[in-house]
């Protein structure tokens, strides 16, 4: 496949952040679809949604097929920076700062560099999540159209692995911190123990390539603040679903404000956002133009796919990126 290069640019936030953007543009201003933001989940970088081999990244795909693609890096994460830095010290944020002042420093940048009047939003994991929130805020003519691909609601998530960490909460008062990426860059050195540990986890291990792993757990990573995790931790642990930290506003109980279309993404083999967490998702969005996609082996494909294999697996490019391209190109 022919090497593509994305140009980066920076988006400022109203709080002093600069957020790292990769564009891959169309042969025009823009398509005429319009633009897409591929936005990444929790604890990663771009390359959960751009990956350095064109096999596994649904941007490289969707600009294949001439759109114009904006792959974003939400605050702490890649090469997007606070105000002050490199001198200013790491600082904390929650899920409440990406909704309320990365979301909206995105879209007003692509928007106004592209002269659109709306755009397309692709979230993988909490990538989706932001969307949810962000339709529930802004107005949704901004969005053309959302898919959102194993982005739970914290409605019907329980995990061993998980709870086991959960146990360990009590370590986020003590670590402003957690060390994501150096542990991650140990795992990149045995990649097919991480498959058959860690691996069996997140995805569906046949769909794992030793080679891709590597790069990945190499690439991807990004240190996480306590202040998120806190929040993600009483999501797991509470009887609801996400909401914000000040107790305004649920954001699962307010999901049927959306009315944008949107096209649901769940794994079969999903054992983090297992299947019923989507379908909540999708039955209490209000959009009549909507789909719910469960990607097994009962609905036609090959296999169970996992939590981050609708992105990032050996067959997600043949199996699932096209189901995203004709969403976006239907809309």
């Amino acid at each position: 496949m022919k090497k593509l290069k994305a140009k980066r640019s920076f988006f400022r936030t109203r709080d002093g952040w600069k957020l790292a953007i990769y564009r891959y543009k169309s042969g025009e201003k823009t398509s005429p679809w319009g633009p897409v933001v591929v936005c990444h989940g929790l604890g990663a970088s771009r390359y959960n949604v751009d990956a350095p081999d064109p096999a596994i990244s649904p941007a490289k795909y969707l600009h294949q097929r001439g759109h114009d693609v904006w792959v974003v890096e939400l605050r702490g994460a890649g090469a997007s920076r606070p105000s002050g830095w490199p001198f200013a010290r790491r600082r904390q944020f929650d899920f409440d700062d990406y909704v309320h002042r990365d979301v909206p420093a995105i879209i007003r940048g692509v928007l106004d560099a592209t002269g659109a009047e709306a755009l397309h939003w692709l979230g993988h994991s909490m990538g989706g999540m932001l969307a949810y929130a962000a339709m529930e805020y802004y107005d949704q003519s901004l969005f053309r159209s959302v898919i959102t691909a194993n982005s739970p609601a914290f409605t019907h998530m329980k995990h061993p692995a998980v709870d086991l960490l959960f146990k360990l909460r009590f370590m986020l008062e003590i670590l402003p911190w957690i060390p994501y990426s150096p542990v991650a860059k140990v795992g990149a050195l045995m990649p097919k123990l991480l498959i058959n540990t860690v691996g069996r986890v997140v995805a569906n291990p046949e769909q794992m390539d030793p080679k891709h792993v590597r790069t990945l757990a190499w690439n991807v990573p990004s240190d996480l603040p306590a202040n998120l995790m806190r929040q993600f931790a009483e999501w797991y642990g509470g009887e609801g679903g996400f909401s914000r930290t000040d107790g305004l506003l649920d954001y699962y109980n307010h999901l049927d404000r959306i009315e944008a279309p949107v096209l649901v993404i769940a794994g079969a083999g999903d054992r983090l956002t297992p299947v019923e967490d989507m379908r909540f998702v999708y039955e209490a969005i209000s959009s009549e133009d909507k789909k719910f996609l469960v990607c097994g082996t009962e609905h036609g494909f090959s296999v169970d796919y996992g939590h981050i294999d609708t992105i990032l697996g050996k067959s997600a490019r043949d199996e699932v990126y096209p189901h995203m391209a004709a969403w976006i190109e239907s809309h």
